[in-house]
């Protein structure tokens, strides 16, 4: 199975070309579009979106990630695997960071083998040229230590990762999704460590704005308008208006600070 992330949006042919070099390669293969609605150029964003979305895919899938502000230039062409025998295809632009954190690095490999890639590769378009065909590949079988020579390291995105000190969460804004909800990186867990139970208020500063919110379980818990903070579907929490547009309140767009505590 292969999961397909990208900033490419559906207005050009670029995510059907892409599939269809896949396809020429490995008729069998199963693709699974994760989104291709990636704010363009945002890798902070898709790193905290492709580890949400992975953890839903069985062992053995490939992740085909072209976020690629810098395609072309010197950065590296990539293939990680983690430790949980997941396969990531991408540019080496921090884009991998949190997937590799939380599985954990069994191999990486730079793509520099001409049987990974097309015949013809473009200056501008890895994603058909170079990811796609690796993907396929690996997802056909073929041996991973064949794509290119080993790296010991690779790029990271410095993050703000999510902690309590003395009953106060510390955490970043990972996204903002289309309905302005606002995803944090703060485990849901971490509420009850701090003490804080469901239906109580809680304190959120961003941006050195203090804003009065509910801890609950879900949007139709508050009021239409109120403010609220719960644990999403992924196990984190994220802040919401219900019925209404968190990020236009709060003024973030991703990867600002966040403190929470229980409401004084």
């Amino acid at each position: 199975m292969i999961g397909f992330l990208s900033d490419w949006g559906h207005k050009s042919y670029y995510v059907g070309v892409a599939k269809a070099v896949i396809y020429s390669l490995n008729p069998n293969a199963t693709i699974v579009d994760i989104t291709h609605e990636i704010s363009p150029f945002n890798v902070r964003e898709a790193m905290h979106i492709l580890l949400r979305a992975s953890q839903n895919f069985p062992e053995g899938s490939v992740f085909l990630c072209v976020v690629d502000y810098g395609v072309g230039t010197a950065r590296k062409s990539i293939a990680l695997r983690t430790r949980n025998d997941y396969f990531f295809v991408g540019p080496d632009n921090g884009l991998f960071t949190l997937v590799a954190h939380h599985f954990g690095v069994k191999d990486i490999r730079e793509i520099t083998n001409p049987r990974f890639m097309l015949k013809k590769v473009s200056a501008s378009f890895h994603g058909r040229d170079i990811f796609a065909p690796t993907a396929a590949l690996i997802d056909a079988g073929e041996p991973f230590e064949e794509i290119g020579h080993r790296l010991m390291t690779y790029e990271e995105l410095k993050y703000n990762e999510a902690r309590m000190v003395a009953g106060r969460i510390t955490g970043e804004v990972a996204y903002v999704d289309g309905f302005g909800n606002v995803e944090t990186n703060i485990p849901g867990s971490l509420l009850e460590k701090a003490g804080i139970e469901l239906d109580s208020s809680v304190d959120l500063v961003v941006n050195g704005r203090t804003f009065k919110a509910v801890y609950c379980r879900t949007f139709g818990d508050v009021m239409k308008g109120e403010l609220l903070v719960h644990a999403d579907s992924s196990g984190y929490l994220e802040v919401a208006v219900n019925q209404g547009n968190a990020a236009s309140l709060l003024k973030v767009k991703g990867g600002e600070e966040v403190f929470l505590e229980k409401g004084k």
